[in-house]
């Protein structure tokens, strides 16, 4: 490697970390509990409002396209304090028991619609079908939507991992740059030399804000037990590393309705979560190990900073 592939790698070495950047030390433990799925039903939305009031978790992620978005921009227009970012979102995985379309018309992105009129079921099915434009044109007008409102979103993330898949990231950074919201970023490899295109000590260097780390307990497959779960994320708590640390959660309550669409495992996990997040237990270990919450409305503000000085 030569001179100038180095010195990147010498100016990330000798650069302040993330959360020093925050104004905290590096010997802090930050962490960023997100809710997903902010707003695919009226049991979700009422159980992320209430456990973002319960203090521990400071942000969450919108669903545009989906049934409950109304309700969502009506609590959130009566707690502008909240921290919601964008859950970027082109599948509906629970086709006609309970569907949702995208945000444009089919008229404006017909390859987004399946045979039914609503999103794709899959993300298989979504590749095989969508047109690149037409995804970029749906990202666009979800951010849109929300900041119609008035209201100012945080950060942007997505459902079902789409943007890993095709090049559409380099869209999402896009995005991200336009409208000033730190992406959520999985650390999923570790990357070998010669260094591929945006990866993120480059993303970094570009003025790209996002958390150290990433976590999120599979839905699928996973003991329903308040006990196990507990335990899961209390272990993962106690493992953390000074730095910005995201957990990635959904919560609802286990309703008749909820266990009707979603079914008993994903409307359990949902309950366990919103109950492990709202516990006085979970309030303590954090309290013990010192650690930080935060919500990601820092990021945002230090990469419009970063970003305005390249």
């Amino acid at each position: 490697m030569g001179a100038m592939g180095i010195l990147p790698f010498i100016k990330h070495a000798f650069s302040p970390t993330l959360a020093q950047q925050l104004g905290y030390s590096d010997k802090d433990v930050l962490v960023i509990v997100n809710i997903d799925d902010v707003g695919i039903h009226d049991d979700e939305t009422k159980a992320s409002f209430s456990t973002l009031k319960f203090g521990l978790v400071k942000s969450g992620s919108i669903m545009v396209p989906c049934p409950n978005f109304p309700q969502i921009m009506e609590l959130w227009g009566k707690n502008p304090e909240i921290e919601l970012g964008v859950h970027l979102t082109l599948t509906c995985e629970w086709g006609r028991r309970y569907p949702w379309s995208p945000v444009l018309p089919r008229t404006d992105v017909p390859s987004l619609y399946n045979p039914d009129g609503m999103m794709w079921s899959n993300i298989q099915d979504l590749l095989r079908n969508a047109k690149r434009k037409e995804i970029e044109m749906e990202l666009d007008a979800q951010i849109s939507k929300i900041l119609d409102t008035g209201l100012k979103p945080s950060h942007l993330d997505h459902h079902m991992d789409f943007y890993y898949h095709h090049g559409f990231f380099s869209y999402v950074m896009e995005l991200s740059r336009r409208y000033a919201l730190p992406m959520r970023v999985w650390k999923r490899r570790k990357y070998r030399m010669p260094f591929v295109k945006n990866n993120l000590i480059s993303l970094r260097n570009k003025g790209y804000v996002f958390p150290d780390t990433q976590m999120g307990i599979y839905m699928a497959g996973q003991v329903q037990s308040f006990e196990f779960m507990k335990e899961q994320y209390h272990a993962h708590l106690r493992s953390l590393k000074p730095g910005v640390n995201n957990i990635k959660i959904h919560t609802a309550f286990k309703t008749a309705e909820m266990l009707k669409i979603f079914g008993k495992h994903n409307a359990s996990i949902r309950q366990i979560d919103y109950d492990v997040w709202t516990s006085d237990d979970t309030k303590k270990l954090a309290e013990d190990l010192g650690i930080i919450f935060i919500g990601y409305r820092p990021l945002q503000q230090l990469q419009i900073k970063l970003m305005k000085s390249r």
